[in-house]
């Protein structure tokens, strides 16, 4: 059985002497340079406008606090929910719910039921990004404590906080940067959510929010 097994692999070894061999996993990666930041951002705006999103781009806090502020105003957000402000403070260096108390916006955050009422009938949700991806205009989300998926799923409209220095070029560089231990759960964002499989009707909001709007924080 031995001489069997071996006489086959000696087979398999020689049929394949002149084939082609794969590059080592990650090689090109790491020789690579590093894309430039300012060429991210066009492409990333570019993909968004791709995705039919809109966006503002913020070169500081200030700026980003009024980005904010025009847009719950502008459509009409009563009720928002949004991730936990200690994690917007932490990692954005942004009061967002300050900024959304004083335009107006009254602020909900999961209170553990399924399903919960204050996200169902919020009108917009607000979270942060675990990263962005250029080429498609495409905002990944986490999910962990204080930041529940259903912030960026439930309510109509979805906002989302992206610092510049989560931009990656695409998905597999994204790939590549992940480590262990992974987050619960990952939700890539790119556009309103929509189907075509009931009679290949178009319909917006089918299965997430009818809207995306994008803050990118330049200064972060």
């Amino acid at each position: 059985m031995n001489n069997a097994r071996e006489d086959m692999l000696a087979r398999l070894d020689a049929a394949l002497a002149d084939a082609p061999r794969a590059p080592a996993r990650g090689v090109r990666d790491r020789d690579a340079a590093r894309p430039d930041p300012e060429a991210l951002v066009s492409v990333f705006l570019s993909g968004l406008d791709a995705a039919g999103v809109g966006h503002d781009l913020a070169a500081t806090p200030k700026e980003a606090a009024e980005a904010l502020g025009r847009f719950v105003r502008d459509r009409g957000v009563g009720t928002a929910a949004a991730w936990d402000n200690a994690i917007f403070l932490d990692a954005l260096g942004l009061d967002v719910w300050g900024v959304l108390g004083g335009a107006g916006v009254r602020v909900v955050a999961p209170d553990g039921s399924r399903p919960c009422p204050a996200i169902s009938g919020a009108d917009l949700g607000v979270t942060g990004a675990f990263a962005a991806l250029a080429a498609t205009g495409t905002v990944i989300a986490r999910s962990g404590p204080g930041m529940p998926r259903s912030v960026s799923i439930v309510p109509p409209a979805h906002l989302a906080l992206v610092p510049r220095s989560l931009l990656v070029p695409d998905l597999r560089a994204f790939l590549h940067t992940l480590s262990h231990p992974l987050p619960s759960a990952l939700h890539a964002v790119t556009g309103a959510s929509s189907t075509g499989d009931i009679e290949f009707v178009y319909v917006k909001g089918a299965h997430g929010p009818r809207a995306v709007h994008v803050i990118l924080l330049a200064w972060r």
